[in-house]
């Protein structure tokens, strides 16, 4: 059985922060290589050429900034999403047992981070001794 979830950004907070910090460094990246590599490249461009070749500098950056942020936004909501996902769905299940619901284990995807689906195992095998703790209590409860 196939485990799908629609929502991307369960947390959006968390999420798009993460977002952020990637489009910020990717966005610094490309400022330092600019700062790098301008005062080079204009010392061997005549100084009648050096407006034209700014100009086309800033819109091919901007043309090619624009899409590129896209493809950052979308990888990073993924991404993020194969950790917070996961979490989100543990928390609901936790704060379930906290209420005393009688709740299913703990089922992951095959894409979400290896270290949640350990956790998610270990809270797996809390679960069963809560049932069965649950179970003896109801067993002594009846006979008393």
């Amino acid at each position: 059985m196939r485990i799908r979830r629609v929502r991307y950004l369960v947390n959006k907070r968390m999420q798009l922060g993460f977002t952020g910090i990637i489009i910020f460094f990717a966005l610094f990246i490309g400022f330092e290589v600019y700062i790098t590599i301008w005062p080079v490249a204009s010392a061997y461009i005549s100084d009648q050429l050096i407006e034209h070749v700014r100009h086309q500098i800033f819109v091919r950056t901007v043309l090619f900034l624009i899409p590129t942020v896209l493809v950052i936004i979308g990888f990073s909501v993924v991404i993020s999403h194969r950790v917070v996902g996961p979490l989100y769905l543990i928390q609901r299940t936790i704060d379930d047992v906290v209420q005393g619901e009688d709740v299913q284990y703990l089922r992951l995807r095959k894409k979400d981070a290896p270290e949640i689906k350990n956790l998610a195992n270990k809270i797996n095998d809390l679960f069963a001794v809560i049932k069965e703790l649950r179970k003896s209590t109801m067993t002594s409860n009846r006979s008393a």
